[in-house]
């Protein structure tokens, strides 16, 4: 009897390994020479949260300090001072090398007439792509400050730098998101 049901099992257990080898887990991700594989046309879009800038100096910043909808800060001094942050994307999908279109981020000051972002960088190492003035209202509400290439440009990584300006250790910029949009 111990016999039959091991003779079974072991049928079983040979029968299963036959069929799960015809079977893939995963999708097969060769591709026969005839397939074109590209990215679906469109534009993407991919934000970093504000929570995300970065101090260049930290020492210069009075406050700043994260909050669920990104960083408030303040100086210690009237002056220029740079923050930083990461917008992650994809440099292929596909078979396609994704382009940058657009780049923006967006804040909030106190007093937006004298304290407010005036200069946006782009980097991609090892260097500066672009460098922009920020064009920003004289009013405290929330801002978004973005730049069109056109035509789009290739880059393998993307970093922002925004220069806020002080003018008294009074007032405060809050920094939210980041934003790029790539296209194919």
């Amino acid at each position: 009897m111990k016999y039959r049901v091991s003779t079974i099992v072991l049928i079983v257990a040979l029968l299963f390994l036959l069929i799960v080898q015809n079977i893939q887990a995963a999708p097969n991700l060769t591709t026969e020479p005839s397939a074109n594989l590209a990215a679906p046309a469109g534009e993407y879009d991919f934000t970093t949260h504000g929570t995300a800038w970065v101090a260049e100096l930290p020492t210069q910043f009075d406050i700043f300090r994260p909050n669920g909808w990104g960083i408030s800060v303040s100086s210690k001094n009237a002056g220029q001072f740079w923050v930083h942050i990461p917008v992650p994307f994809p440099s292929r999908i596909a078979n396609d090398g994704m382009e940058i279109k657009y780049v923006e981020f967006c804040a909030q000051s106190t007093n937006g007439a004298i304290t407010k972002p005036v200069y946006m960088d782009l980097w991609e190492y090892p260097g500066r792509i672009a460098s922009i003035p920020v064009t920003w209202a004289a009013n405290n509400n929330k801002q978004c400050f973005g730049h069109t290439f056109n035509p789009p440009i290739w880059a393998q990584d993307l970093g922002i730098s925004v220069q806020l300006k002080f003018a008294n250790p009074a007032h405060k910029i809050t920094l939210y998101k980041a934003w790029v949009k790539i296209v194919p």
